[in-house]
């Protein structure tokens, strides 16, 4: 279940955006996957926002060991309908070690993501398979 500030921070980062700005926002993973309340803030952002990226962080990131977190990339469009046209996941779970107090992330495990990432060219030229 998602706490009560949760869902209603990352509406008041869509709503505060002019158009055309840009938002990057730490969510724990119910925050995209929950139905009711959740189900219409990811509609308000799809529609509202091209909402390009989400990288899926390992646990243990950002809160307590277990916790899925996912970055979310986006930018409020000039329209108000039908904003996103394609969503890049990038699932950096896979494949990691247990992070947490003894064994921080690095920059170095992010390498791969940002080598791949292309915000700029995303509906011109295909990503790479993850």
């Amino acid at each position: 279940m998602v706490s009560s500030y949760q869902l209603p921070f990352v509406e008041h980062c869509i709503r505060a955006l002019n158009p055309g700005g840009r938002a990057v926002v730490v969510v724990p993973d119910n925050v995209l996957f929950e139905d009711g309340r959740g189900r219409e803030l990811r509609q308000m952002m799809m529609d509202r926002c091209d909402l390009h990226t989400i990288l899926r962080l390992p646990t243990g990131i950002f809160y307590a060991q277990g916790v899925k977190t996912n970055v979310i990339f986006f930018r409020k469009g000039e329209k108000a309908a039908d904003d996103t046209e394609a969503v890049w996941v990038y699932d950096l779970r896979a494949n990691m070690p247990a992070f947490g107090k003894t064994n921080p992330i690095t920059t170095a495990h992010f390498a791969d993501f940002e080598k791949d990432w292309r915000p700029l060219d995303r509906y011109v030229s295909a990503r790479p398979a993850r």
